[in-house]
């Protein structure tokens, strides 16, 4: 088969690899499609060791089950299924008292085990989800994405008639906002300094969104919502984008830190603002379980992938991927790659 392996930053290698076996309660799925994801190009990068090379990345996965192990039930081949990708060891402390999102010795498929960006991949039966037939393979690859934004809804759990100001309108940012118009706030607002993306924000319906960097964020903010928002949530990963909107944070409101910032990065925190504030800091890393719901929100139409997928491309052109990931924000949101095209 083909695959795209990672060797070490900004090296990739198209290889021919044999198929992958499978366990007992192991599937071998072809690829359809896999996002490529922000993480994977930071990797790519070098901006951060999450991977274990030589290693195939890609995690946002959708397929079509090939062939299942001999003790795997309810799956047959044929089907179209999605893949979470986080594997638990499920005999930790944390996985017994049923936190398996805390697992110490997770596997994460894509990086310490090959991934989607191959034309096949091995997957325990355990973490695959069937995708019913209204939902393509293209809306398929964000499911992932979208569990993670369910989790970190569940985590928030925003109240209705609440003054709610989102940070980012990438891929991750617009999902956000689909949700958060169905939490029905008062007001929602959101940022982003990509032009393009700040369109297509507008054209969502959000109440007010606009360029921090052509528009102050406090006076714009306040304009709207002279007291503060009582949600703050950032979807960039930009220190400097929270540290610039926690001000705007109303008494009794609630951050919630979405974004991967980079590790060596340090947010200037006044914890005497925070108690005088009497505000919330909270986050939201890992989906436990949300990719039933994410595949049902799909289903049902209550999020609308139309336009998230820009672009598609084959095995040859990751490198390019991660390279239009920074360069290309304009044209760009989430990108898939076809292992067959």
């Amino acid at each position: 088969m083909k695959a795209a392996v990672f060797l070490a930053p900004r090296r990739l290698e198209l290889r021919d690899l044999p198929l992958p076996e499978i366990g007992p309660r192991e599937v071998r799925v072809r690829v359809l499609g896999c996002g490529v994801c922000g993480t994977d190009a930071h990797i790519y990068e070098g901006h951060i060791a999450n991977a274990r090379p030589p290693v195939v990345l890609g995690h946002e996965i959708c397929g079509r089950v090939e062939e299942t192990g001999a003790q795997v039930q309810g799956l047959a081949p044929g089907e179209t299924v999605v893949v979470d990708p986080f594997v638990a060891c499920g005999e930790c402390p944390e996985c017994r008292s049923g936190e398996r999102r805390f697992c110490r010795r997770e596997t994460f498929i894509g990086y310490h085990c090959n991934g989607g960006f191959a034309q096949f991949t091995s997957v325990p039966a355990a973490n695959l989800y069937r995708l019913p037939p209204e939902v393509c393979p293209e809306s398929g690859i964000l499911v992932e994405t979208l569990a993670t934004v369910v989790a970190g809804l569940h985590r928030l759990a925003p109240q209705p008639g609440r003054r709610i100001l989102l940070l980012g309108a990438g891929t991750v940012g617009m999902l956000w906002a689909q949700l958060l118009h169905r939490a029905l706030p008062a007001c929602l607002i959101q940022t982003e300094i990509v032009p393009e993306r700040l369109a297509r924000a507008r054209a969502l319906g959000t109440d007010l969104a606009f360029s921090p960097l052509l528009e102050e964020p406090e006076a714009t903010v306040r304009r709207l919502c002279p007291d503060g928002v009582d949600y703050l949530i950032d979807a960039t990963g930009s220190t400097e984008a929270v540290a610039q909107a926690l001000p705007l944070l109303a008494r009794g409101g609630t951050f919630l830190s979405f974004g991967i910032c980079p590790a060596g990065e340090r947010l200037p925190l006044s914890l005497n603002w925070f108690y005088q504030q009497q505000a919330t800091f909270i986050t939201s890393r890992r989906p436990p379980g949300e990719l039933p719901r994410a595949v049902n929100l799909l289903a049902r139409g209550a999020v609308d992938p139309a336009g998230l997928v820009t672009g598609r491309y084959p095995l040859s052109g990751l490198a390019e991927c991660f390279r239009r990931f920074a360069a290309a924000k304009d044209r760009e949101l989430k990108m898939m790659i076809d292992p067959w095209a």
